[in-house]
């Protein structure tokens, strides 16, 4: 009887490990994937985002099963956030990693109305959230670019200093650059984090969007 009830629970095991896989499967399809290196711009005239490109969406079963995740204060009520497939690419064999859009459009001040921002994903082959990280965020206060190489993700993030000056030709803004890897057991570390700089911000006709001042 003993014998049989552990053949019940493996057989169960590999039935349900099955499922998943092809699940996830299912769902790591519908990402884009590309070669590295890779930049990320909405600003770039040939990597245009948020704004510029509709995404498709993540059915919400998807949502809790391959996105949701603590460390990023995953919350997958879709009155409140939207998620969409983006990005896959690979660094190391063993894991599938991810670019998800995260959206919301209700928000109290500039810096969180309309925001989008970037979940970085890493996926062990079988479909488990290994780490997961918000790494940008993009709207009319903030402005991202992400550059992606075989060995780290740099992230330059840019955050206008004051939204009431949103309309002007110039605008104030801080510069942040923060460096990332994934470790050999799929962890996303950051590496560096450079002190934040002053700069200032200009509208480019030709992009319709701000460029940094040089």
């Amino acid at each position: 009887m003993k014998k049989v009830l552990v053949y019940f629970i493996i057989g169960f095991s590999l039935l349900s490990c099955k499922g998943q896989n092809k699940e996830f499967n299912e769902y790591i399809s519908n990402f884009q994937e590309f070669k590295l290196p890779f930049l990320i711009d909405r600003r770039d005239s040939i990597n245009r985002f948020y704004a510029r490109e509709v995404f498709q969406s993540i059915p919400l079963n998807y949502i809790k099963q391959f996105v949701c995740k603590d460390s990023i204060n995953c919350d997958y009520d879709p009155s409140k956030y939207s998620y969409a497939y983006r990005y896959k690419f690979k660094i190391n064999s063993n894991f599938i990693i991810t670019f998800v859009s995260k959206a919301k459009e209700k928000g109290k001040t500039c810096y969180d109305f309309d925001l989008g921002e970037t979940l970085l994903i890493v996926y062990s082959k079988d479909g488990k959230i290994i780490d997961a990280k918000s790494i940008a965020k993009d709207n009319d206060c903030w402005l991202s670019s992400i550059w992606v190489t075989d060995d780290s993700i740099k992230v330059q993030q840019i955050k206008i200093s004051d939204p009431s000056k949103i309309n002007d030709q110039e605008i104030d803004c801080e510069i942040e650059t923060k460096i990332y890897q994934i470790s050999d057991d799929g962890y996303i570390n950051l590496i560096r984090t450079d002190p934040i700089k002053k700069g200032v911000l200009v509208f480019d006709e030709k992009i319709d969007d701000f460029i940094l001042k040089k």
